[in-house]
């Protein structure tokens, strides 16, 4: 049966310093009615061993001793302490156990994928197998086929990594192994094993990540028809006009007096001495709440009102320029209207 392949493998009677072993085997098999959870220990000079694991500092469960090795289906919970005790009552080795190690979903089948989770500081090891129950004439036993190592090539911190030579298939068991050998006072070892078996299933399903949003388009937009509008208008009622945009933003117009220098995108002649700014005479700005066609309002400047006032004719610039809700910018350009009172 599985359930006494589990047990730690006695060590052959030796002299010199002793071997000490501690094995937790958990997890389960494509067979399942073969337990393969265990916890055992060996001891390389055929000492009387026994293994016990504490909860909260009570004993829940105890091995019977035998001389060499020992073991019981009682498995910890992480959290728990296991002891290796040789002689009876006096523990040569324990461990708090966290439950590892364990795998990762992508090992599955058809995947090469060897990958999980261990202890800090050990090393891991990793196989699978197919398993069958061979029935023989006075009972049955376990067969294995298609064994294979798993190649660890990562161990960094509590993961590791790794690949299998051929994908994993259903009806295998993998397994993941991880041992620490610790060094004792006289030379002796303490040696401890811990294991975790499943059957191979199905690989998770891919998650494909959401495609980006397409980029917002172009910032588009033109000046409509201008209104016919006077000096008198314009000092009593302002400008209002019409401008189409094909996104979300803010369109902003400024009305120049064209007597000095306008801004650098509007200006068309360079000049050797640099005049005076050109005279703001009236400003207006909407938000676009979607694609679509938008009223500006300029309303006159205090300067703009008091120019015009006395003005009789006017050569005027309208400079349009449209921000999109992501950060565009566009100008629209110079519009020169000629102005009579």
């Amino acid at each position: 049966m599985l359930a006494a392949g589990a047990i730690a493998a006695p060590a052959s009677a030796r002299s010199g310093p002793p071997v000490y072993t501690l094995k937790i085997s958990e997890g389960v098999t494509t067979l399942p009615e073969n337990s393969i959870e265990y916890t055992s220990g060996a001891v390389s000079n055929e000492s009387q061993a026994q293994v016990s694991i504490v909860r909260g500092g009570t004993v829940i469960a105890r091995s019977h001793p035998g001389n060499g090795n020992t073991g019981m289906q009682q498995v910890p919970q992480a959290g728990d302490m296991v002891n290796l005790e040789v002689p009876v009552g006096t523990v040569v080795g324990s461990v708090v156990y966290d439950g590892l190690p364990s795998m990762n979903p992508t090992v599955c089948a058809g995947s090469t994928n060897f990958s999980g989770q261990n202890t800090l500081g050990e090393t891991v090891k990793g196989k699978a197998v197919a398993l069958a129950v061979q029935i023989e004439k006075y009972g049955s036993s376990v067969t294995e086929a298609n064994f294979q190592h798993a190649q660890v090539t990562m161990l960094s911190g509590t993961t590791f990594g790794g690949s299998f030579l051929a994908p994993l298939a259903i009806g295998q068991t993998v397994t993941a192994i991880e041992s620490l050998e610790t060094p004792l006072a006289g030379g002796a070892i303490f040696d401890y094993v811990s294991e975790s078996s499943r059957p191979v299933g199905g690989c998770p399903p891919v998650v494909v990540p959401p495609s980006p949003p397409p980029p917002p388009p172009a910032l588009q937009g033109s000046l409509l028809k201008l209104p016919h509008f006077t000096i008198l208008s314009l000092l009593k009622h302002g400008l209002h006009d019409h401008v189409a945009i094909n996104q979300p933003g803010t369109v902003t117009q400024d009305l120049y007096l064209e007597d000095g220098t306008l801004p650098a995108f509007a200006a068309t002649n360079k000049h050797h001495k640099k005049p005076p700014p050109a005279l703001l005479l009236a400003r207006g700005a909407v938000v676009a709440s979607s694609a679509g066609t938008v009223t500006v309002s300029l309303k006159l400047t205090t300067k703009g009102r008091l120019k015009l006032k006395s003005a009789k004719n006017a050569k005027l610039v309208l400079i349009t320029t449209l921000h999109s809700a992501s950060g565009a910018k566009l100008n629209l350009g110079r519009h020169t209207i000629l102005l009579h009172r």
